[in-house]
C-alpha cells in the first residue's frame, strides 16, 4: 500500500475525515507502521493507553472480558482501535491480538496533539462532533436504562 493509499483511507474514517488534507498527510508521515504476526499481542486489557492504532491489513480481534462473559470484536482493515487514547489518558477496555497477519499504523497522542494545534478551526469541529456523539450516546444510556429499571423517583 502506498502512502497515498494510507492518507486516502485514513482520511475517509471518523474523526480524520474532518481535517483536511494537509493534517491527514502530517498524521501519516509522523505514525509508525507496525507488522503484526498472526496472534501477536498488540495490547492487553486494563493497558494504559497513549495512542490510537488504524488498521491497514488484515483484523486485529479485541476482547473485553467482564460480569456478562467474553465479548469480542473485530477490527477489520480501515478500523480505528482506542480513538479515546488519541486523545486523553485511558485505559485500554479489551486486548487485542491480531488474527492475521496485519499492519496497524500507531498514532499517538502526541503527534494528533500537534496536528489538532496546527489546524485549530478543524480541532474546534472534531470537538464538536466528539461533543455531539457523546450527547448522543449518553441519551441513549439514559434510555436504556430507564427501560431496565423505570423511571427516577
Amino acid at each position: 500500500m502506498t502512502l497515498e493509499e494510507d492518507i486516502g483511507r485514513l482520511s475517509r474514517t471518523r474523526p480524520f475525515n474532518l481535517l483536511p488534507h494537509d493534517a491527514v498527510q502530517l498524521i501519516v508521515f509522523s505514525a509508525e507502521k507496525r507488522k503484526l504476526a498472526a496472534n501477536e499481542r498488540l495490547f492487553e486489557e486494563g493497558d494504559s493507553a497513549d495512542c490510537g492504532y488504524f488498521v491497514l491489513s488484515g483484523s486485529v480481534a479485541l476482547t473485553a472480558r467482564g460480569h456478562a462473559g467474553e465479548r469480542v470484536r473485530v477490527a477489520s482493515a480501515g478500523a480505528l482501535i482506542g480513538e479515546n487514547a488519541m486523545i486523553a489518558e485511558v485505559l485500554r477496555p479489551s486486548s487485542a491480538r491480531a488474527r492475521e497477519n496485519s499492519v496497524v499504523l500507531r498514532i499517538s497522542r502526541g503527534v494528533f496533539h500537534r496536528v489538532l494545534g496546527e489546524f485549530p478551526k478543524e480541532a474546534a469541529r472534531m470537538r464538536a462532533a466528539l461533543a455531539a456523539r457523546t450527547r448522543k450516546m449518553s441519551g441513549e444510556l439514559e434510555e436504556l436504562r430507564s427501560r431496565a429499571l423505570g423511571p427516577v423517583r
